[in-house]
């Protein structure tokens, strides 16, 4: 009878010998009972866990049992072909169907013998509550250790972990540390910092993955793909860094018929979290204003039928605006959205729904004109020289009032900076007549940390006394606001963001006949009529001066229907 031998043994923990003992056993088993064994037909598993359903020597052991190379497979015990019963049963089934027998030596099991199926179910469920047993005290000695503070095996872009505590003999004779402890990768750190940033800012995650790849800035993997927007993404979402850690928010599991895995959320009585405020790279509010942002985003992608997510998506002008006023305005008669609906020029704002043929208002406008008319409106009432004169000059002085405390405050950190090289200095001569120790070692590491920290603070401190801010002069300003509309145009979806705080939403009152046109009747009933629009802006109370300065700089908008100096009129 001609056999094959399968041999596996599960973690890079265990000796390579583990193969070699369980090919000698089956070996001298197949010798005893006149089975003869083909050197090509030892299929091995090395370093593989026992759960796993695609292992690469089992599969050919699979191949070569369909093609009848052997006869029968020889195992030291089942727990070698498989640690899930589920799957152990199934490969026993396929051997069966293709005339092969198993043959485990440990066990005493022949599966051609009819005594010998209770023994396969003894075996394979003993072999999984085994498995189970193990994760079990795996997850228990994770769970130690992070309480303990140290590292669970996260690999996270802007942090590195550290060995710990003396390097000890395990009891399998491997030298291992205490524990290793996350730190802050400064490289990393400031990557982190750029992509939420560059976020905030209005950057999408495509142009930060695309000028990530362009300065070739290397993955935590050192993958040759480089960045992609799900890493970027999840940068974004993860509250580690502002020093909230979570562990066992979701655990893996096994399709029983394909053997897939999945990840799923745990209940949250099983998470633990953890403060680690030494580990914070993103500060609180701009981790708020990247969260605010994802929930401006939410929308802008198609539904996704797959997770069940249904949500009210937003147009994709909303969220990355090609124009100062994409998105911003609405037609009075239907509510619907204006938008650029004609190309010649720069183009004409008109409502979407009248080519949609769901709305009588077919009055266009050109957007070069409502730019100048609703910019020039802004820049006569609000944005002034002598306004924005005015708020320069008083930023500056709240920023040197703050400053005062500033000279006194270097003059502190320098001295407790002299204080710890002392410290530093005693800790050295100590060791160096011989007398080093664990506890000597820790307080000059916690020296130089603190030296460290004292010596960039004292460095940020100067540079902040040095660099005051300035106003910028009259001249500046008025020079800035002859040009506003060319600068807002540079950078379109901050512009488009500020005036959408500003002046969103803005509603265009179509005046289509002469009968109606209160906004003009100023101006006589001799002149031709031609239909024009009157656009509505929402700006609240924006004082810009205090009530001591209210005269001519002294401009308030209200929301129409108050006190309204007046509607902006197109035509």
């Amino acid at each position: 009878m001609r056999a094959s031998i399968y041999a596996r043994y599960s973690s890079q923990n265990q000796s390579e010998k583990s193969i070699e003992d369980q090919i000698r056993v089956c070996k001298k088993y197949c010798t005893e009972n006149n089975i003869t064994v083909n050197e090509n037909s030892i299929y091995i598993d090395e370093a593989t866990s026992g759960s796993l359903v695609k292992r690469f020597g089992l599969g050919a052991l699979e191949i070569a049992a369909e093609n009848k190379e052997f006869d029968a497979i020889v195992v030291d015990d089942l727990s070698r072909l498989s640690r899930s019963n589920h799957q152990m049963l199934t490969l026993v089934l396929k051997f069966n169907y293709l005339q092969v027998k198993l043959i485990s030596v440990s066990d005493g099991i022949i599966t051609d013998d009819e005594n010998s199926k209770l023994g396969i179910q003894m075996r394979g469920l003993i072999n999984e509550l085994y498995l189970d047993d193990l994760k079990k005290k795996t997850m228990r000695g994770l769970e130690g250790q992070k309480l303990r503070g140290f590292s669970a095996g996260e690999s996270v872009y802007g942090y590195l972990t550290n060995p710990f505590g003396d390097l000890k003999m395990n009891r399998k004779g491997i030298a291992k540390y205490e524990g290793k402890v996350h730190k802050i990768n400064p490289d990393e750190a400031e990557i982190v910092k750029r992509i939420y940033l560059d976020f905030v800012s209005g950057k999408s995650t495509h142009k930060i993955v695309e000028q990530l790849n362009i300065d070739k800035i290397p993955t935590k993997k050192h993958l040759k793909g480089g960045w992609n927007i799900s890493t970027v993404c999840r940068i974004l979402k993860n509250e580690k860094y502002i020093g909230i850690w979570k562990w066992k928010t979701h655990k893996s599991v096994r399709d029983p018929i394909t053997g897939k895995r999945k990840s799923i959320s745990r209940p949250e009585s099983e998470h633990l979290s953890f403060s680690r405020e030494d580990l914070i790279i993103i500060n609180k509010e701009l981790w708020n204003k990247a969260q605010e942002h994802w929930a401006d985003l939410k929308g802008t992608w198609p539904i996704s039928k797959k997770k069940k997510t249904y949500y009210q998506q937003k147009s994709y002008v909303h969220t990355s605006p090609t124009h100062l006023f994409s998105g911003l305005m609405k037609c009075k008669a239907c509510g619907g959205a204006i938008l650029l609906v004609s190309g010649k020029g720069l183009g004409y704002y008109g409502c979407y729904n009248a080519r949609r043929k769901t709305c009588n208002n077919t009055l266009l406008v050109p957007r070069k004109r409502l730019e100048q008319i609703i910019i020039g409106k802004l820049r006569e009432k609000l944005l002034t020289t002598n306004n924005l004169e005015y708020v320069y000059r008083n930023i500056e002085k709240l920023i040197a009032s703050g400053l005062n405390e500033v000279p006194e405050l270097t003059k502190k950190k320098k001295a407790q900076l002299e204080k710890i090289k002392t410290e530093m200095h005693n800790y050295l001569n100590f060791i160096r007549a011989g007398n080093f120790s664990k506890t000597v070692s820790e307080a000059l590491n916690e020296a130089e940390k603190k030296n460290s920290e004292l010596e960039q603070e004292i460095t940020a401190l100067e540079f902040q006394q040095n660099n005051n801010f300035k106003a910028p002069p009259k001249e500046w300003i008025s020079h800035r606001l002859e040009r506003l509309t060319e600068t807002l145009n540079k950078d379109t979806v901050a512009s488009s963001s500020a005036l959408k705080e500003l002046l969103s939403p803005i509603t265009l009152e179509p005046i289509l006949n002469k009968e109606v046109d209160l906004y003009r009747l100023f101006e006589g009933n001799d002149k031709e009529f031609k239909p024009y629009y009157v656009a509505h802006t929402k700006i609240n109370t924006l004082s810009l001066l205090d009530e001591k300065g209210q005269g001519a700089n002294w401009y308030q908008w209200w929301r129409r229907g108050e006190s309204n100096s007046g509607p902006c009129v197109t035509q």
